[in-house]
């Protein structure tokens, strides 16, 4: 009988697992740490609109507004503040379960992107376990259309490089993107002929470069 209950409380929690692991019930149970602007009521709001076809619009907690835009079921789009988006996707590495990967992107006035990773129980993973970040010429690809040191000198207009990530909703891949910042239009306008995006995909263990 013991023995009975043991694998009925094992099932149970298998089950319970597996629900977690959608991302609308990870958005409900999410720490408020994670989010701080938005409470758990907000969030549960925000589900019950988007899932009703309606505009998944709440005052938060700085009588601003945050929005889900987009709720899949390993996918979200929320824009969090008027000037930060926050994107979260679940990544499998076991049957039933995943790493939740959580893009901040702010914009004020540059846009810069933060990436954190965490466990099925909202633990914060350690970042270099799972991806290494691309390196700064890695954007920057040589081509006919502007020569080497044209290249060197818009590299050097840069003093802080403005990256920013986001999220594929319909698979598991990351792309980084370097902006020209704050430059002359015309320089930005070059800049965009040699800048390219580098792509990581998600492997079931960590994010390795899209060749």
């Amino acid at each position: 009988m013991k023995l009975k209950y043991f694998f009925l409380l094992f099932f149970l929690l298998v089950v319970s697992l597996v629900q977690a692991q959608k991302m609308r019930d990870v958005f409900a149970e999410m720490p408020d740490d994670v989010l701080r602007v938005m409470t758990k009521n907000n969030r549960l709001d925000c589900i019950d609109f988007i899932e009703n076809n309606m505009t998944a619009k709440v005052r938060n907690r700085l009588e601003g507004f945050s929005e889900l835009k987009r709720l899949t079921s390993d996918y979200l789009d929320l824009s969090l503040t008027e000037r930060t988006r926050v994107e979260m996707k679940l990544l499998p590495i076991a049957d039933s379960l995943n790493i939740i990967a959580v893009v901040k992107t702010f914009s004020g006035p540059m846009k810069m992107s933060t990436l954190t990773l965490y466990d099925a129980e909202w633990k914060r993973l350690p970042q270099k376990d799972y991806i290494t970040f691309p390196q700064y010429e890695a954007y920057w690809v040589l081509n006919d259309t502007l020569g080497h040191d044209e290249v060197k000198r818009l590299q050097s207009l840069q003093d802080m490089h403005f990256i920013t990530m986001s999220l594929e909703e319909a698979s598991c891949r990351l792309v980084f993107e370097l902006h020209s910042g704050d430059v002359e239009k015309e320089d930005a306008e070059q800049m965009k002929k040699v800048l390219q995006p580098i792509v990581f995909v998600w492997d079931g263990k960590k994010f390795r470069r899209l060749e």
